[in-house]
């Protein structure tokens, strides 16, 4: 089979002249040949011997790193023994005093005399330059010699064919060859589109501790796979994009240190000013369980003030944002000067008292620190956009959360009105006709409602590549990382981030083909026929996966066991791809008792209305059923320690969706009755 280069790769990037490098064909197994036409380099050929991988003598440890990387995975390739030397220091002081260069063919990483020729002077810190000669290879990142050196290690690597599809070692993927052949010319990468990337914001595991080991597992991934929020603070990785937008009104202000003194910042609540809140809901991470009293200005005045401690004398305010986001699932302030902020015409949406405050606080910000970012989330109650504050302060970014109704995933990002995406495309372009500085999104490609198979990668493409349209300039995906059922969907996310143009077919193919080995076939059967449900499912699936649970009717079930069976027998004695299926298989038979409890409960229900939800439907209660979902979530359990299947807890916190939802029908209690949407069951 010939092997093709993915010519693809666009993401907005100035292909100079094409580095045409070994890519495999979409089996990946064949003989390293190139389809470049000569003059080109014979890199690694067994008749030769290995080439140095050469540093400058004052390189940054991002720039020592990407050596190390690459020789960490060129040794795996091709089972060669690679060296790192400095050129510059010690190794060229050996050299004969005209010799400029050294005499055999030979990779250079970084900035270095080597490398002095080529002109990095405009590239920005995720940007990389590829030049091959007939010579040697060269992989320089910006005059910052921060990530993009990595970053194009990484790329050049994965133009060998290597993949990252899980953090640990066994999820990896390296073929072996003895041969790699380039073809002469440069590659400059452009600034990629989304300034900040993040799909595993919840670690390893979010619920189950992981290991210090893991820790390190998904930090390197992330690296690896270029998303630039999700690795540790260190500098080996070239430094991190780090916008802060978690709830921050309690972290500021606590009322443990301010309430005796000033009752009169916070919540006048229930015709008193509260230290919590009277009806319950208080949060372990958000322990005052209420707002604060906004329209305050003395109040405005210390918030602001603590923004500044944090932001002042810090050089890296390109990269990071403050939060000034109001607490989660909090009542707000019911006193005269606060509800005055808000809009008589709507005085349910709290976005023009937030919007407020939050201007009033960046205004004062800007004075002290005029290159500091203030993050606010658009969310909860204050998702749209105010209506009768006229302007965003420029020094502030939003972060929309497309929550619950504000995302469909069976829908397509341009799928006509009416559908709930076409009134969250124009939400974004009022928040930007508002004159925030940027927009980002902050999505639930992850399974915190749902531990089952969630596949979200047609979708998570559609709106990564059409989220440009309206000038998004970060995504930050709360991951809770089942990897079992949804490790390709995180694999996926990573990808498209990095590049929205990503040839996704191709690397559809190359996943089924690398990572399920002699179990492609069925397993492209069993995801393809996953994500075709989806697309055509009835009803609406959206954040964390709330709603697929209708999906895995008894037929669709059954079809894809069968998939999985065929799977199976074909990795059998291959303990990789043994351990590989396993998890997905846990995803399967969890989908398949959910199936059976909604069964249960059409064929022993009674219909009753929703408890605490008059008027809002009803649903089939059956005492069969609950306790078949109590043996559901006995059984989830056992998954808490071994290989990262759900993100699973012995007690596990985020179950009570899946509950409410599979039990008391609360995603669709607005749609009716629950006998009629179990009408395949």
């Amino acid at each position: 089979m010939a092997v093709t280069s993915d010519e693809n790769v666009n993401m907005q990037r100035t292909w100079i002249r094409l580095l045409s490098v070994l890519v495999l064909g979409v089996f990946g197994n064949t003989t390293p040949t190139l389809w470049a036409e000569e003059p080109a380099l014979n890199l690694i050929r067994p008749d030769q011997s290995t080439p140095l991988i050469l540093l400058g003598d004052k390189e940054s440890p991002a720039e020592k790193f990407a050596a190390q990387e690459l020789k960490r995975y060129l040794q795996k390739i091709t089972g060669r023994d690679f060296k790192i030397l400095r050129w510059g220091g010690g190794e060229r002081s050996r050299m004969p005093a005209d010799l400029a260069k050294p005499a055999e063919v030979y990779i250079a990483v970084g900035q270095s005399e080597l490398t002095a020729t080529l002109d990095t002077a405009q590239l920005g810190t995720e940007q990389y330059l590829i030049d091959v000669t007939s010579e040697r290879l060269a992989i320089v990142g910006g005059p910052a010699r921060q990530r993009g050196v990595l970053y194009g290690v990484y790329e050049f690597l994965e133009r060998l064919g290597v993949r990252w599809y899980r953090p640990e070692p066994w999820g990896e993927h390296v073929p072996r060859r003895q041969r790699v052949t380039l073809s002469i010319g440069t590659t400059v990468v452009a600034v990629p589109d989304y300034e900040y990337r993040s799909t595993l914001a919840g670690g390893f595991q979010r619920y189950r501790q992981p290991t210090l080991e893991q820790s390190d597992q998904a930090s390197l991934w992330a690296v690896r796979n270029r998303l630039n929020f999700d690795a540790d603070e260190e500098p080996r990785f070239g430094g991190r994009m780090a916008p802060a937008f978690d709830h921050i009104y309690y972290q500021l202000i606590p009322v443990e240190d301010y309430f005796d003194a000033h009752p009169e910042y916070f919540c006048f609540y229930q015709g008193a000013r509260r230290r919590v809140n009277p009806d319950g809901g208080v949060r372990p991470s958000n322990p005052t369980g209420l707002q604060l009293c906004l329209s305050n200005p003395d109040l405005q005045q210390l918030f602001a003030s603590k923004i500044i401690s944090r932001a002042e004398g810090r050089t890296d305010l390109d990269s990071v944002t403050f939060s000034i986001s109001p607490n989660d699932g909090c009542p707000f302030c019911e006193c005269a000067q606060c509800q005055a902020l808000d809009d008589p015409a709507d005085p349910e949406s709290m976005s023009n008292r937030v919007c407020a405050f939050s201007n009033r606080v960046a205004r004062l910000v800007a004075r002290a620190v005029p290159e500091a970012r203030l993050s606010l989330q658009a969310y909860s109650a204050w998702t749209r956009p105010p209506t009768i504050v006229e302007r965003i302060e420029p020094n502030i970014v939003i972060h929309l959360c497309l929550i619950n109704q504000w995302a469909d995933y069976t829908k397509t990002w341009h799928a006509p009105a009416p559908n709930w995406n076409h009134e969250t495309r124009q939400v974004i372009a009022r928040w930007k006709q508002l004159g925030v500085s940027a927009v980002y999104t902050y999505e639930y490609w992850s399974g915190y409602g749902w531990q089952g198979p969630l596949p979200l990668v047609r979708t998570m493409a559609d709106r990564i590549r059409n989220y440009r349209e309206l000038n998004i300039r970060g995504i930050y995906n709360e991951s809770h990382p089942h990897w079992g059922p949804q490790g390709l969907e995180l694999y996926m996310c990573a990808r498209l981030l990095w590049n929205p143009d990503l040839d996704l077919e191709r690397e559809l193919a190359l996943y089924y083909h690398n990572y399920y080995g002699p179990a492609a076939a069925p397993m492209k059967a069993y995801h393809e026929l996953l994500m075709r449900a989806l697309e055509q499912h009835p009803y609406p699936v959206h954040s964390g996966g709330r709603g697929m649970h209708l999906v895995f009717t008894p037929k669709r079930v059954a079809e894809l066991g069968r998939h999985l069976e065929r799977a199976t027998a074909f990795v059998e004695g291959q303990p990789r791809y043994q351990r590989r299926l396993a998890g997905v298989r846990a995803g399967y038979t969890f989908a398949e008792r959910v199936s059976e409890i909604l069964r249960l409960k059409k064929q022993t229900g009674n219909e009753i209305e929703m408890p605490g939800w008059p008027g809002r439907g009803y649903y089939l209660r059956s005492t069969q059923a609950e306790r078949r979902y109590g043996q559901l979530v006995d059984w989830v359990r056992t998954f808490d320690k071994g290989d990262a299947v759900f993100d699973i807890a012995p007690d596990p916190p985020h179950l009570w969706y899946l509950q409410e939802d599979i039990l008391e029908n609360a995603v669709f209690g607005f749609l009716g009755r629950e006998s009629l949407l179990l009408k395949d069951f």
